[in-house]
This record gives structure tokens, C-alpha cells and sequence, in this order.
């Protein structure tokens, strides 16, 4: 409705110096997908967008494929869970085109979407063609076929930038998954990316973001810590760092830390003092409502870290005993390898011994054979001795 995407574009509008935008299964649908493609159209910054599981069908897709044709940046779009299929071939025939000619885009998904037969699988390919910088495309789960899978395979055969083409449930022949894996990996090893296969990993640069001073010198976080002035009581909520990257400007995906959270706690004293330096009668409850919610996050935070530090543990536990037996599997296929071979060996040798012999004995029983002269045959004495009978009863 028009309130949801007032809502979202508020949001969208608050984001401008991202350079990642998340917004997973918000249920944003095809307007959402507009006010999305308005932020995106003229955003230099935004480098990966996930609109994972939003309803966006293909009027949604039109939209965004719009917005792509005005943007540079981006490098990742994740559309999966969607339904872009629904309403027609129009809205994907726009985004492969926009996609085909983006200067910057090297990853797709489009899993899960209904994307069917050879029709789809000809818009992808076509996208394919026109493309020399997309290096990883997500088609999981969509019911291409066999012959859609053979349409892709064509093009695929012809692409030299595509790295990684998943196609996990998308009911393509065996045959034609191993010689689209063949030609992924031509691509990979021609541009030197022989490791690149798999799920596209977005590197987020992390411009440095500069720190001011109070007035009045340093504070005694320093610039290492959070950015923040207590002059008058003013607390600059908008000199924070960007959401998920340290004071330093590194990345981080922690957006809250046990260190951040000692900052903002000297943040939030520095700043109650500061108001009762001012006015000794004001309230700082606000102060000490922030103060608990900060000790709750922290709480919850160490909770959940040690949750997954067991579970790290109990998975680096399973994954030693794995690759134990994954060695000790590995070196007995060897030894049965070896043996195999030595059995190959053998059997030559022993068939080689046996057609010696055979020569030997054939040799042999022509050596000792009759010559034809010597054989008198057997009819020649019975004759002459009925004609000695005959001669003899005449006398």
C-alpha cells in the first residue's frame, strides 16, 4: 500500500551509503521492487542487493531490469524465492537483457522462481551471450528440463566469463551437467580463477571514515573509538560508523560487540554528565534506559557467542573425525589401487609365459611329426593281400 511504500522508501532513503541491501522476505512485492529500482537507478554506491523471498513477479523484474540499465555499481543481485516467472516471460527477457549488458554485475540469483522449459533457459542464454563479466549464476530449483538444460548448455559452451552455474534441481540430464561443469572449468582455468567456483563472495571495500574531534581536544576514547561529541550535550548519533564496519572502517559482522558496547557506555555517561552539567534538576532516565538495554544486548550477545563456540567445537570435533576417516579411507583405495596394479602386472606376465609355452609346443609337435613319404597307407597291404588269396586259390 501507499503508507508500506512511503515506509519503505523513508528506509531505502536512509541507506544511500550502503553498500549492501538486505531486505529479505519483507514482503515488499512489485511496489516495493519500484521503490527498490528507484534507489537502485542512481546509486554509485550499493555493491550487493538481496531481495530474497519479496513475491516480486514479473512486473517487479521489469522494474529492477529498468534500474540496472542506469546503474554501474552493483556487482551482486540475489532474487531467489521469488516468482518471476508469474505474469508472463516479459519481465525476465528484461532483466537477462539488463543484466547481459551491466557493466559491473558478476552475480545472479535466480533460484527458486519457476523459470520453465527451453523458453527460459534461451532469455538466460541469450543474457549469457552478451555478458563478459557475470561469473557466478544461481538456477537451483527451477524446472528447466531437459532441453532447457541443453539450450543452456549451448550457450554456456560458447560464454568464456561464467565460473560457477548452479542447476540443483532443475531435472537436467546427468550428461549435460558434466559438460556444462567441463566448460565452467575451461573459464576458470583461461582467467586463472581455478578456485572460483562455488557461492559468490561480495569484497565490500571499506572506505576509511573519518573521525573528528570535540571541540575542546581529543576524547579519551580517542579516534579509535566511536565518533561522538559532548559539547553541550549534544551526542552525534549521525557521525556513528556505517551499520556492520568497526570505527577504524574495517568490516565487521557485528553490529553489536563487547567493545562497542564499553564505548557507547562511556558515550551515554559522557552524555548524562554532560546534561546534569547543564541543568542539575533534568532527568537522565532515558540515559540509564539505554544504559540497560545496552547490558542486555551485551548479554544476549555472550550468550549467543557461546552458543556458537560450543558448536564451533562440537562441528571442529565431528569434522577431525571425518577427515580421519576420510585419510584412512583415502590411503586404503590407494593400497587397493596398488595392489590392482600389481595383479595387472602379473596377469601380463603369466599371459606372456602361456603364449611362450604354446609357440614351444607347436614348435615341438611339428619337430616330431611323420613326413607324409613314411606313412604307407593302410588300404595299400589289405589289397595286395586279397590279390595273393585270389592268386593262390588259382594255382
Amino acid at each position: 500500500d501507499s503508507e508500506g511504500a512511503r515506509v519503505l522508501g523513508a528506509f531505502l532513503r536512509a541507506q544511500e551509503a550502503s553498500k549492501c541491501l538486505v531486505l529479505k522476505h519483507a514482503k515488499i512485492g512489485d511496489e516495493g521492487a519500484l521503490e527498490v529500482a528507484r534507489f537502485l537507478a542512481g546509486n554509485a554506491r550499493l555493491v550487493r542487493l538481496d531481495l530474497s523471498g519479496n513475491g516480486i513477479t514479473s512486473t517487479g523484474a521489469m522494474h529492477l531490469a529498468g534500474a540496472l540499465r542506469q546503474n554501474a555499481a552493483l556487482e551482486s543481485l540475489v532474487l531467489r524465492h521469488n516468482s518471476i516467472a508469474q505474469g508472463g516471460g516479459a519481465g525476465l527477457e528484461a532483466l537477462c537483457e539488463a543484466v547481459g549488458r551491466h557493466a559491473a554485475l558478476r552475480h545472479l540469483d535466480l533460484g527458486r522462481n519457476g523459470l520453465e522449459g527451453a523458453a527460459a533457459a534461451a532469455r538466460l542464454g541469450e543474457m549469457l551471450r552478451c555478458s563478459d563479466v557475470l561469473t557466478h549464476l544461481e538456477l537451483s530449483w527451477n524446472p528447466i528440463g531437459a532441453n532447457g538444460g541443453q539450450v543452456l548448455l549451448d550457450h554456456i559452451r560458447q560464454n568464456t566469463s561464467l565460473f560457477d552455474c548452479q542447476l540443483t534441481g532443475c531435472a537436467v540430464a546427468e550428461d549435460t551437467l558434466l559438460e556444462a561443469a567441463g566448460a565452467l572449468k575451461r573459464n576458470r582455468v583461461g582467467r586463472g580463477a581455478a578456485l572460483q567456483a562455488g557461492p559468490y563472495r561480495v569484497a565490500l571495500e571499506a572506505a576509511a571514515v573519518p573521525f573528528a574531534d570535540p571541540p575542546g581536544g581529543p576524547s579519551r576514547l580517542d579516534r579509535t573509538a566511536l565518533s561522538r561529541s559532548v559539547d553541550a550535550g549534544a551526542f552525534e548519533h549521525d557521525r556513528l560508523p556505517p551499520q556492520g564496519f568497526t570505527s577504524a572502517g574495517a568490516p565487521s559482522s557485528d553490529v553489536v560487540s563487547a567493545a562497542r558496547t564499553d564505548e557507547l557506555r562511556e558515550l551515554l555517561l559522557d552524555w548524562r554528565l554532560a546534561r546534569l552539567a547543564r541543568d542539575a534538576q533534568e532527568s537522565t532516565a532515558d540515559v540509564h534506559e539505554l544504559l540497560d538495554l545496552l547490558n542486555r544486548a551485551q548479554a544476549e550477545l555472550d550468550e549467543q557467542r557461546q552458543a556458537a563456540e560450543t558448536h564451533r567445537e562440537h562441528m571442529g570435533c565431528l569434522t577431525a573425525g571425518f577427515d580421519s576417516r576420510a585419510l584412512r579411507d583415502r590411503g586404503e583405495i590407494q593400497a587397493a589401487q596398488d595392489r590392482l596394479l600389481e595383479y595387472e602386472r602379473e596377469r601380463k606376465a603369466l599371459q606372456s609365459a602361456v603364449e611362450e609355452l604354446r609357440g614351444s609346443l607347436l614348435e615341438a609337435a611339428d619337430a616330431h611329426a611323420e613326413p607324409a613319404a613314411w606313412r604307407r597307407p593302410v588300404a595299400e597291404p589289405i589289397e595286395e593281400h586279397a590279390a595273393l588269396e585270389v592268386d593262390l586259390e588259382a594255382v
